[in-house]
C-alpha cells in the first residue's frame, strides 16, 4: 500500500489531474468513481487501478494499487471521493466513420458545457464531435465527470475549424452555425449528412466562421429570454436532427 504522499505515482497521478499539459504528453488521464471507472473498462482504455477501499478489487484482469483515503483525496477532484480511480488512455481519432452527424466546438469553455453536450451527442447517436484547440480539454476531469461516461462512446478530434469547415462542405455536408442572426430552426429540414457549429458562452460562434456556413440558425423561444445556454442548444438541435 502506498502511503507517501512524495511517491512517485502519487504525484503523477496529480499531475494527471491537474494539467493539461501532462494529459496531452503522455496522452493519458484519470477517471473517478466506480461508475466511470466501469464504463472505461468496457471502453478497453484502463490500464491500471487505484484504490483506497479494498471492495473495488474486484477484477482480476487489472493492476490495482491500493492507497490510504488522504492519498486518494489529494489525488481527486472532487471533494468526496468514492475510493476507486483509473488510469486510461485517451481515444485519438483522424476521421469518423460516418459524417451524418456532425458538431462542431468553437471555444467553449465551461467543462460541465462540454461535458453535457459529449452526454447529448451520445444519447441522439451523433457520429463525432471536432473541437478547436482553445475549447477546454476535453480530459479536464470536471468534463470528464459531466459526460456520465460518453467520453468513451463519442469519436473525438482536434482540428482548426476554419480549415475543416471547408473539407466537410466539399464532402456534401452541408454545415450550420448556430447564431441569433441565422434562420428560424424549425425552417430546416433534415439532410442526410449536417455538421452543428456551437459557439463560445459569452460570443456564440465567431464571425468567421459564420462565414464559411451553408446556413446559420437560431432557436425560435417564446419567453423573454435572448439566449439559450449552449449545452442546452445543443441538445435541442441535436434532438432535432437525430439520427
Amino acid at each position: 500500500m502506498i502511503t507517501s504522499f512524495q511517491n512517485e505515482k502519487v504525484k503523477y497521478y496529480k499531475r494527471l489531474m491537474n494539467s493539461k499539459k501532462e494529459r496531452d504528453k503522455d496522452k493519458l488521464f484519470i477517471v473517478e468513481g466506480r461508475h466511470l471507472v466501469e464504463e472505461a473498462i468496457r471502453a478497453n482504455v484502463v490500464l491500471e487501478i487505484m484504490v483506497s477501499d479494498k471492495k473495488y478489487i474486484e477484477n482480476k484482469n487489472f493492476k490495482y494499487i491500493e492507497v490510504t483515503e488522504g492519498i486518494m483525496k489529494k489525488i481527486c477532484d472532487t471533494k468526496s471521493p468514492q475510493g476507486i480511480i483509473a488510469l486510461c488512455k485517451q481515444n485519438t481519432f483522424d476521421s469518423f466513420k460516418s459524417n451524418q452527424r456532425l458538431l462542431l466546438i468553437d471555444d467553449i469553455q465551461d467543462p460541465g458545457n462540454l461535458g453535457t453536450i459529449l452526454r447529448s451527442c451520445d444519447a441522439f447517436n451523433f457520429d463525432g464531435i471536432v473541437m478547436n484547440e482553445r475549447t477546454v480539454d476535453v480530459y479536464n476531469p470536471k468534463v470528464v465527470r459531466a459526460t456520465q461516461g460518453a467520453i468513451f462512446r463519442v469519436p473525438m478530434m482536434k482540428k482548426d475549424l476554419i480549415d475543416y469547415i471547408p473539407i466537410l462542405r466539399e464532402k456534401g455536408i452541408k454545415v450550420y452555425g448556430t447564431s441569433l442572426d441565422g434562420e428560424s430552426l424549425s425552417h430546416i429540414g433534415s439532410c442526410e449528412n449536417m455538421a452543428f457549429i456551437l459557439g463560445n458562452e459569452g460570443n456564440g460562434v465567431s464571425n468567421t466562421l459564420l462565414q464559411m456556413t451553408d446556413k446559420n440558425i437560431y432557436i425560435e423561444m417564446n419567453g423573454e429570454s435572448e439566449s439559450l445556454n449552449v449545452s442546452i442548444a445543443a441538445s435541442i438541435i441535436m434532438y432535432i436532427f437525430r439520427k
